[in-house]
């Protein structure tokens, strides 16, 4: 049995998308003047795609683990994709501030802030330092309210190095022709710009700033994110949770729930690659793109046979409904008995997000009636196997 053959219209939903993506420089259509950040975006958006392209090789082949390492390189791809293409605001953050010398850090800003051409749009203390917020770059005509903006990740990420071996062993890597005091400079820059801008908290922060991980997406990223860690690093627990316990393993087998994931990873992450490319096309220098609406379909149609994942949009299933109406709200204590909300009635934004993909997707295939509130959880798409993973 192969993946396309037990998962309805994800391998095709999959396989359009990242068609879309694939061939993305061949949607656009320039106007008069071409702008290579345009070209450069688009540019982008393949490379997303090669990485996805990769997650359904894997997949096919079984090989399901490292399909999830894949997939958390590529989500990190496409949230950074997120500043390059749409941030008009960036954070630095200044550490190792000394109390005492907060007054005139704080006097210093004020007095930037109100000069004139001041690109301090922000700034706020917390346990890690001070954080500044900054403006993008604009052309002269954009800060008349005309123009356009181009993100400082832009510029950022094209410059950054992560290539230089690092500074303590700058002294022991040949680099002819250059001093050690510059092969060291270079390396802590490089490290420095990596720390400030490029770790994984830094860009959630900038996300939030800039807007563009809107209610619940950012603990939905944080989640998958650690979720997907535990195949990137040599963690037992993350074999485990895709072929047992038990020796010898199934490695190599083929598992629905695990190949269900990888398909809907493909779909969410392309399906949201295209939504903020597009985005970005709508804003000003403003950029061509070629039956776009087919395009569009093609993501409402993906979306919606996929719309059980809830990651990066959607909305909670009544399963998720179930689960936050059995969680105890704060500190309480668990309630044994009926539950005291009805889990129809529960918000959306109120519903409580999953902490394991996998587990999540397998549970979603069961139908289950709890014994203790009565509640029943009736499975759109039942699957006798769901019991016994």
């Amino acid at each position: 049995m192969t993946s396309t053959d037990d998962h309805g219209t994800l391998p095709g939903h999959a396989e359009r998308l990242l068609q879309r993506l694939e061939g993305l420089e061949g949607l656009i259509v320039h106007g008069n003047t071409q702008h290579m950040q345009h070209v450069h975006h688009a540019r982008r958006g393949v490379q997303l795609a090669d990485h996805l392209r990769a997650v359904l090789i894997l997949n096919e082949a079984r090989r399901y683990p490292s399909a999830l390492v894949v997939v958390r390189s590529a989500l990190e791809h496409h949230l950074m994709d997120r500043l390059i293409f749409l941030a008009n605001r960036h954070v630095e953050t200044y550490t190792g501030v000394k109390k005492a010398d907060v007054p005139k850090w704080e006097a210093d800003i004020r007095a930037a802030q109100a000069g004139t051409g001041s690109d301090i749009a922000r700034w706020w203390w917390d346990e890690k330092g001070l954080h500044v917020v900054r403006r993008g770059y604009h052309s002269a005509r954009s800060m008349k309210g005309r123009g356009q903006t181009i993100s400082p990740y832009y510029f950022r990420v094209g410059d950054f190095d992560p290539f230089t071996g690092g500074k303590k062993h700058a002294a022991r890597l040949a680099r002819p022709f250059w001093k050690k005091a510059d092969r060291e400079e270079w390396a802590a820059e490089a490290a420095a710009e990596w720390r400030q801008f490029f770790v994984h908290d830094k860009v959630l922060m900038a996300l939030r700033v800039n807007r563009l991980l809107p209610g619940v997406s950012a603990v939905q990223v944080d989640v998958h994110y650690g979720f997907l860690s535990g195949f990137a690093h040599p963690s037992q627990r993350g074999y485990e949770t895709v072929y047992g316990r038990s020796h010898p393993d199934r490695m190599g087998s083929f598992d629905h729930y695990a190949s269900e994931l990888a398909l809907l990873y493909v779909i969410t992450i392309a399906a949201a690659e295209l939504d903020i490319f597009a985005r970005m096309a709508r804003r000003a220098p403003r950029l061509g793109l070629s039956r776009w609406a087919d395009v569009e379909a093609e993501i409402r149609t993906a979306r919606l046979a996929s719309s059980h994942f809830w990651f990066l949009g959607g909305e909670p299933t009544v399963f998720d409904r179930i689960e936050t109406a059995h969680t105890p709200p704060g500190q309480s204590e668990p309630k044994w008995g009926r539950p005291r909300v009805d889990p129809a009635t529960i918000r959306p934004d109120r519903v409580r997000y999953y902490a394991d993909p996998l587990e999540r997707l397998v549970r979603l295939h069961a139908s289950s009636q709890e014994l203790s509130s009565g509640l029943v959880y009736q499975s759109p798409f039942e699957r006798p196997d769901a019991r016994n993973r």
